[in-house]
């Protein structure tokens, strides 16, 4: 029965806390490290590419080797959701020579 209640949880979205957290994206990929701070289960995972009019597209991916080639895009004044559990690692990258601004939104 816990498993079925835990399973209900997951669907309910945001119902405990909410951060957005700002980061900055450079042509070196970086870890996201979640901002919750309660210990919950992250629900909701977004991110904003709020990059200026010079920069152009954000990449994220499932590791540290991530580049532009391989990284899935975040187009310039777009939301992307990550469709990822909560224990799998995102990263995030730049194009060469460029730094993005990333507004990252967690739910629990």
């Amino acid at each position: 029965m816990s498993e079925i209640a835990s399973l209900l949880r997951l669907q309910v979205q945001c119902d405990k806390e909410i951060k957005v957290t700002a980061v900055t994206v450079t042509a070196t990929a970086t870890k996201f490290t979640s901002q919750l701070t309660e210990g919950y289960t992250r629900k909701s995972f977004f991110g904003y590419n709020n990059s200026d009019g010079t920069s152009g597209e954000l990449y994220y991916g499932h590791d540290d080797t991530v580049t532009p080639s391989t990284g899935r895009p975040i187009p310039l004044g777009a939301d992307v959701e990550f469709r990822l559990s909560t224990d799998l690692d995102i990263y995030f990258v730049a194009e060469s020579g460029e730094q993005g601004d990333l507004r990252v939104f967690e739910g629990a």
